[in-house]
């Protein structure tokens, strides 16, 4: 995707003017953070803007634009490198009183994705765009791309992809006066790709000691671990790449939950046959789901199955949307943890579909 390499050049071009370094937990307070390394088919990820403060003399919003741009490059779905753009315009921003200062506070800026194993890169970074009605509508648009993009079921939106990569290539390389303030770019294999936090700031290393940053409540701060204020003076972001084993958006994966929801209605009415290939598409739907680890494509089916049967027993079916219902991530409240799942390997079509 061409949008990788010219952002990638931005940042190449600004590093004298910029630095980036991680935080780890050790200097974090306010929110655990586990500094075990990813492990392939048992992790997802996701990527937070946490903190960001920008003062410029003149005023954003009018003269100049800010605009959170952001790509992930990983292995999803069989397809090698692949890339996954987002950009946020400054609707999802907040400027102080005066318009002279722009923050933004733990905004999410990519879908959750599954840890599959090689090499993960990011790419994140702060722009701006002279505040010209045509650049606005632009910019409006391609964030508009991204916010289709940005879903949990991901595989159905990734036509989206190459297009809003064209138009965030246009932006940042044609002739619209786009211009880096802040970024990152990294690239992590699987022990380095961990929980932590990377701040990106409008100065040196002479400037500021990477080693006087910590974290405090999700806000960038400077100091000693007895003395720590906010960071003030300087432009930066403060990103946060986040692990997590457990994914929170069960019910919007919509190719598993629709057809589990018609297996209970199904049993509902006492139509074995009908709950029974409701079954089977919710199964076959989550052994082929690329937004799914390898450790929930065993647990997922092994937990339909066993509320199946469940349910068919009792011939009777919860009221929908109740915690023991429909509600698909309440089937994973008594499966095995993940890393247990993923010891058994992956689970075959004949495993998955055997006893229906």
């Amino acid at each position: 995707m061409a949008s990788w390499t010219a952002v990638k050049d931005c940042f190449d071009k600004d590093r004298q003017h910029s630095f980036y370094a991680p935080i780890g937990p050790a200097r974090v307070v306010g929110r655990a953070i586990d500094p075990a390394p990813a492990r392939a088919g048992v992790h997802y990820f996701r990527l937070w803007l946490s903190d960001m403060h920008l003062s410029k003399e003149i005023a954003w919003m009018k003269e100049l634009v800010p605009a959170v741009h952001s790509v992930i490059q990983l292995d999803f779905g069989g397809r090698p490198g692949l890339q996954i753009p987002g950009i946020a315009d400054s609707s999802t921003l907040k400027a102080e009183e005066g318009a002279t200062n722009v923050i933004s506070r733990n905004r999410l800026l990519t879908p959750t994705l599954p840890f599959q194993g090689g090499t993960v890169s990011i790419q994140a970074g702060l722009f701006s765009l002279p505040g010209k009605t045509y650049l606005r509508g632009f910019l409006k648009t391609l964030s508009s791309f991204s916010t289709l993009l940005a879903v949990p079921q991901i595989s159905a939106a990734l036509a989206l992809a190459a297009p809003l990569g064209d138009g965030i290539q246009e932006m940042l390389t044609g002739d619209t006066g786009a211009r880096l303030h802040l970024g990152v770019l990294g690239s992590y294999a699987a022990n380095d790709l961990r929980s932590t936090y990377l701040a990106a700031i409008r100065a040196t290393a002479g400037q500021i000691r990477p080693d006087s940053l910590w974290v405090v409540d999700d806000q960038l701060c400077v100091g000693d671990a007895k003395d720590r204020v906010p960071l003030t003076g300087f432009d930066y972001i403060l990103l946060r790449l986040e692990l997590f084993t457990e994914r929170d958006d069960w019910d919007q994966l919509t190719s598993i939950a629709e057809p589990y929801a018609a297996m209970l209605d199904a049993l509902g009415e006492e139509n074995k046959g009908k709950a029974e290939s409701s079954l089977r598409q919710a199964i076959v739907a989550a052994l082929k789901a690329p937004e799914l680890t390898q450790a929930d494509r065993r647990r997922i089916p092994e937990a339909l199955k066993k509320r199946y049967v469940e349910s068919y027993s009792a011939l009777q079916l919860p009221t929908f949307g109740d915690a023991d219902g429909a509600d698909l991530g309440a089937l994973l409240l008594d499966a095995p943890p993940a890393e247990e799942a993923a010891r058994k390997g992956a689970l075959s079509l004949e495993e998955a579909l055997s006893g229906i």
